[in-house]
């Protein structure tokens, strides 16, 4: 019997199956191999090269010219573009005569096979293994294979990360898999599965080969085991008849398994192995394929498996894998990659416009998550070119067959931001869906994003808005986001909107039938961190990073470097969080994609996680923190504000955001309001059931707040079911007084004019707070950090900054609760905030709150700043704290920094002329005071 074995990991349906027989059936193909770069026929292969491999890997291409670095992305050491040759001896063994011989390459780019000089095959998909059928070239006896790999031929359209980058995917080389195979000559071809988990029944295809020149008759037996779930479970087998012409033959079978199968979803990832046995003819086959027992529909605007609610906690995935320039292909890479994303509650990965090996839907099967592949399309016009759309079709069914097994794929798009062939993508989704109705299908992810058009013939909907026009969006009432930051800083709530807790997106899917997913949220970038560069030890150096240290210690900063880090990625979790509670807040919503959990260190140096492009921590917020926020169960805190005052009642809804196993039972919620010195206040509230699969409202909270101590910050903390779900929200809380009195030392000014400068001379105190208008020399203010980077978005003019780093001990700040980064309470003090180029000061000089620009600019950025200028000491603050003293926030910073004036306490060690601090301000000696 020819016993070939779907090991778990190891499927390959549809064109041949990826499985592994008895050593005398299988020759590997792995190990050195005659090199050429450039076409087959173009000379002799005098070089050796290891495979599986890449030229990148094996040192060929290309070098990396070092008077040329590359600072708007990763580097490859060695680079090439366009075809290459790999050839080797094969010898083919006696007992191979008369059997089907094939060539199994898991995964290499558009592909020629040559056998002693002779074209015998081409395969171009990107996506799935490439199988040749070689039994009439591959006869007993001494071969010479050579195979032409060309990694521009069927390359994807549009405008990629990762191929414009040519540092992720753009590789040439084979990897994976390498192998020639032998079968009877009736054999198994593939395999697919269809579960129905409702009529706990699954539909088997199997595909027969038939190469002996004459009909078979047979049969094939299928029999299933449940393998990695306490319960055991084995369906009866059962056996089937067939006659199989020459060719190819198609069966479809019923199994029955039973009347309560083990189901498949993220909390209980039960996996079943199907052995099919084949035996016809005198022939002998047999594989196993592991499959799961799942539904996964469209439940309304939601999504639900099994008949349970899902909501999506999803990551982008764009091909970051900086040692290699390739994905892993073995399941335990795959294992270690997915793990890291579930301990933050990720339980949905989108493949960024490719689709990932057989070794990742393996490990996704085992751990539960939920995965969304696409084709390779980014953006353009593909659809609408019929040659392009044939080979994306092909594509698709590839991936298909292939993967369709897996319980984990339970999505499919076509693309990213695809802008035309909306029709010819909508017939593509009516074909996918007949050929495999067992999971969602989408037309691509943010499709016609200028103009967006609701889905035709797609199930779900991903999207960063759902009504508006591109080019006119300022954030009016016409546009329908469900996000919270973009590209253009003006739009988004969390740049744009005073901070609260009360924003969700309920409006803008109202009318929507399908569910909404919110695209690519985030994209808040971190500033580089400066020793990540040593860890490129691969194929890649990061210049990229390597140009940032220069900068910064051109600019007199790279002391401040780690803290730059620290400060702008404390930041980023505070902005990341809000974008995933709002999508939590939203009821009947189906889930967001982060952009993203990880950098993307490509596109202009995207770093944009907090976690790096390896997957490691930076130290930002611990998985458990994380958790808090973004997993099954969220305890939710809806507030009108951060910012209160003493005089105040703080009042919160409760709710709970409940996807996970099931209901929660009847029980009470805690919370307290907690400062450093203890509790405050505290209480309960009785918790009804809260059902599976949506938001349950609590209750409000009401807290005096009298008793709090001003100025302060305190902790507003709640959890449910004994502990297991808990939040936490940080909430300020000032003097009620509005008047703000300025000390007699104290003279605020709003220019630096000759008054001034006079009051200066004599020894005088001065706050000065330029007017707006008279900070030229200054950059724009923002809450949020900097989008994606700012070399990718300059064109819009952003700000550019990436939050505030500060000393919360400095005793300027002693009258107002801060950490060392931006915080909720900042809002108001930043958004119009026109921070102060400080490059011509000393290189030493630092201001008190420092505004962190981004990677390309690197200005020394002052919010506030003390120097004593000739026999007085000057303090200039760049926010327009007098302008917004009707908010709390900036009130008591006001009068903090006056308080700090008035004291003993007020020596600044720097020093600064007049001339020197009039260039900073960018005034003229003469300017008028306001």
């Amino acid at each position: 019997m020819n016993r070939r074995r779907f090991l778990y990991g190891a499927a390959g349906l549809g064109v041949a199956p990826l499985a592994r027989a008895r050593e005398s059936r299988v020759i590997s193909l792995a190990g050195r191999w005659g090199f050429r770069l450039g076409p087959e026929g173009a000379g002799p292969l005098t070089d050796e090269v290891n495979l599986p491999g890449t030229t990148d890997e094996n040192r060929r291409g290309t070098p990396a010219d070092p008077a040329k670095p590359i600072i708007s992305r990763l580097t490859r050491r060695f680079s090439h573009v366009g075809p290459a040759c790999y050839a080797r001896e094969v010898e083919i063994p006696g007992d191979w005569a008369g059997k089907q011989v094939s060539l199994f390459l898991e995964r290499t780019k558009s592909a020629r096979i040559f056998v002693n000089g002779r074209l015998v095959g081409a395969e171009a998909s990107l996506s799935t293994p490439h199988v040749h059928d070689l039994s009439e070239a591959m006869t007993p006896g001494r071969h010479t294979l050579l195979v032409e790999v060309d990694n521009t031929r069927n390359a994807p359209g549009g405008d990629s990360h990762a191929v414009t980058d040519q540092t992720q995917t753009n590789w040439n080389g084979i990897l994976g898999r390498m192998e020639l195979r032998a079968a009877d000559p009736v054999w198994i071809r593939g395999v697919q599965v269809t579960p129905d988990a409702a009529r706990g029944a699954a539909v088997v295809r199997v595909k027969i080969g038939n190469r002996t020149a004459a009909p078979v008759s047979g049969w094939v037996r299928l029999a299933a085991e449940g393998w990695n779930h306490p319960k055991a479970h084995r369906p009866p087998a059962r056996r089937h008849s067939f006659r199989a012409a020459e060719g190819e033959t198609a069966l479809e079978i019923e199994y029955p398994m039973g009347r309560e199968p083990l189901l498949w979803d993220e909390f209980t990832p039960a996996l079943y192995r199907l052995t099919v046995s084949l035996e016809a003819g005198g022939h002998r086959d047999l594989c196993e394929i592991a499959f799961g027992m799942r539904d996964f529909r469209r439940a309304g605007t939601q999504f639900s498996i099994n008949g349970r609610t899902v909501f999506l906690r999803g990551k982008t995935d764009c091909c970051v894998f900086p040692l290699t320039g390739y994905p892993p292909m073995d399941m335990a890479g795959w294992l270690r990659v997915l793990r890291i994303a579930q301990s933050y509650g990720i339980n949905h990965y989108r493949f960024h416009s490719w689709c990932p090996p057989e070794a990742a839907f393996d490990a996704a099967d085992r751990l539960g998550i939920y995965m969304q592949p696409e084709l390779h399309v980014f953006g353009g016009k593909d659809f609408t070119d019929p040659e392009r759309r044939r080979l994306l079709t092909r594509e698709c069914e590839r991936i298909l067959e292939a993967y369709g097994h897996h319980p984990s794929f339970v999505m499919f798009a076509w693309g990213n931001e695809i802008s035309a062939g909306g029709e010819e993508m909508d017939e593509l989704t009516r074909h996918a869906r007949a050929l495999d109705p067992s999971r969602l299908y989408a037309a691509g992810s943010n499709n016609f994003y200028q103009e967006p058009q609701p889905p035709v013939a797609c199930d779900y909907w991903t999207t960063y808005w759902t009504a508006g026009k591109w080019a006119e969006a300022t954030g009016g009432p016409d546009e329908k986001y469900v996000r919270g930051s973009f590209a253009k800083h003006w739009v988004g709530h969390v740049n744009n909107r005073p901070p609260s807790t009360m924003t969700d997106y309920r409006a803008s899917i109202q009318g929507v039938a399908v569910p909404v997913i919110s695209h690519e949220i985030g994209q808040y970038q971190v500033y580089p961190r400066i020793a990540e560069a040593a860890k490129y030890t691969g194929v890649l150096r990061a210049q990229n990073i390597e140009a940032v240290r220069d900068r910064l210690e051109a600019a007199h900063m790279l002391d401040q470097a780690d803290d730059f880090v620290r400060a702008s990625g404390a930041l980023a979790v505070i902005c990341y969080r809000e974008e995933i509670e709002a999508a939590l807040r939203t009821p009947g919503f189906g889930g967001f994609q982060l952009l993203d959990l990880q950098d993307f260190p490509g596109q202009g140096t995207a770093l944009v996680g907090i976690l790096d492009a390896f997957m490691d921590s930076k130290g930002l917020i611990t998985p458990e923190e994380w958790r808090r926020f973004c997993a099954p169960v969220v305890a939710l805190a809806r507030m009108r504000k951060y910012c209160w005052t003493a005089e105040e009642t703080f009042e919160a809804e409760l709710q709970v955001a409940n996807y996970g196993r099931g209901a929660l039972p009847e029980g009470r919620a805690q919370w307290v309001l907690r400062s450093t010195g203890g509790v405050l206040e505290s209480g309960s509230l009785k918790a009804p059931p809260i059902r599976q699969g949506g938001l349950t409202s609590i209750g409000v909270v009401r807290a005096p707040l009298g008793q709090c101590p001003t100025p302060s910050r305190v902790e507003f903390e709640i959890s449910l079911a004994g502990g297991a779900v808990r939040n936490s929200y940080p909430v300020w809380v000032y003097p009620a007084q509005a008047e703000v009195r300025v000390p007699p030392a104290v003279h605020v000014r709003r220019a630096f004019d000759d008054e001034t400068r006079a009051i200066l001379a004599r020894g005088g105190r001065v706050l000065l707070i330029p007017e707006p208008g008279q900070r030229a020399n200054s950059a724009a203010g923002a809450f949020v950090p900097d989008f994606w980077c700012y070399p990718m978005f300059e064109r819009y003019s952003p700000p550019g900054t990436m939050g505030i780093l500060c000393n919360p001990e400095h005793p300027a700040l002693a009258g107002f609760p801060t950490s060392f980064h931006s915080d909720w309470q900042w809002w108001h003090i930043v958004k119009h905030l026109r921070p102060v180029i400080l490059d011509e000061a000393d290189p030493a000089f630092r201001p008190v709150v420092q505004v962190i620009d981004n990677f390309r600019r690197n200005h020394r950025l002052g919010l506030i700043f003390e120097a004593q200028v000739g026999a007085g000491r000057c303090l200039v603050c760049s926010a327009d704290l007098p302008g917004h003293r009707d908010q709390p926030a900036p009130r008591q910073l006001l009068r903090s920094l006056l308080a700090y004036m008035a004291s003993e306490s007020f020596q600044p060690a720097a020093r600064l002329d007049a001339g020197t601090l009039a260039r900073l301000l960018g005034n003229t000696p003469g300017a008028a005071s306001a």
